[in-house]
Formats: structure tokens, sequence, C-alpha cells
């Protein structure tokens, strides 16, 4: 079991995508073509453990020492699997639609290596806090959050034990907050949805 580690620089709602009962990951953390070093959602595994933290703006996420969110990886699929598999219908972006939809990381995958090679992180037990990120206990925590861009994956297993008690020491999980930028995106939405942040290169 891993523990991934990285900052939510802005969080839309489009990655991760807290939205239809299930946490997603697919658009942010990936390579974007085969000359690319790996990034988390090709590293990680089933069983691993993904968390975002705030940035430094907080106009675009929760802030230094937040916790964005935490999910455990239940499921790993491609994303023509994605695409394709009627569950994940929601999740497909819709021009004009609800702000949930307008976000949607289910994009029709082209070529063989969108297809084949570009996967998404699937989960049902995870922890979205949104806006209304937790405060990161530090002292039990040391490290956790990443600075810059890439990722950390270099936790010891019982780092991450204590991790994901603390989480469901908390009681609910699920979508507890939303995106820190969606009044923004509401009031100023134009149907693109892309994410143009650099946070899809891994260090």
């Amino acid at each position: 079991m891993k523990l991934f580690s990285y900052v939510v620089e802005h969080d839309t709602g489009h990655a991760p995508n807290p939205f239809f009962g299930h946490c997603t990951l697919c658009r942010c953390k990936y390579r974007k073509s085969p000359d690319k070093p790996r990034n988390v959602v090709e590293l990680a595994k089933k069983g691993d453990w993904v968390a975002g933290t705030g940035g430094a703006d907080q106009r675009r996420s929760a802030g230094h020492g937040k916790l964005v969110y935490a999910m455990h990886v239940d499921k790993i699929l491609t994303r023509k699997q994605y695409w394709h598999n009627p569950r994940f219908k929601k999740k497909r972006r819709v021009k004009g639609g609800t702000y949930e939809q307008t976000q949607g990381d289910n994009i029709r995958p082209r070529g063989s290596f969108e297809k084949h090679k570009q996967f998404v992180l699937i989960s049902r037990h995870f922890y979205y806090f949104g806006e209304h990120g937790i405060d990161i206990p530090k002292k039990k925590f040391p490290d956790l959050e990443k600075k810059g861009a890439g990722f950390r994956r270099d936790f010891a297993r019982e780092y991450i034990k204590r991790f994901v008690t603390w989480l469901e020491e908390r009681g609910e999980s699920g979508k507890l907050g939303e995106p820190g930028m969606r009044e923004d995106r509401e009031s100023s939405w134009e149907g693109s949805g892309v994410c143009k942040s650099s946070c899809s290169e891994s260090a």
C-alpha cells in the first residue's frame, strides 16, 4: 500500500471529480504522451491512497496546510473502459449542463495511447472536502504536503496506516464540500472545462 500526495493547485471539481457517487482522478495527474514520465494515475495500484493538499492561492484551492481530498483506489480502468462503462456515463462532460456535468472527466479517448495507456483511478471510499479543506495536523503527519509540482510517495507503511485511521475516525465519507472554484466557474462558464494547469507534469 502506498500513499501519493500532491498539490491541488486549482480545485474545480474536474480533477479530482467527486460527483455522482464516485471520486475519480483521470485528467490532472496523468501523462499526456508515451515519452512523458509516468504520473500518479499510471503508478497507483488498487489499494493505494491518493491525497490532494491545498495550493497557495486560496481563490483557487483550500490553501496550504489543508487537505482537499483523499481517495482509496478501489478500481483502475483504461480510458476506453471508463468511456464505455454505463456506470460512469454521468461522468461524461455535458456542455450547457449542470455544474457537475460541465466538469465531467469522462472524455472520449482518441487513438490507441489514450484508449489503452491512459487510466482512471476510481473510488467509492473517499473524503472530499473541497473549499472547506480540513487542517492537516503537521506534528502527526509531517511532510504530507508536497512542495511545488509533481508528487511524493515515500511514506512509510505505519505513516499511511495512521493517516487512514485519522480519516476514518472522522466518520462520514464521500463528498463533504464543494469545489473551491465552483462559484467562479459558475459565473464565467464558457463550456471548455479543460484543465490548463501544468499539474499534469510529474517531477
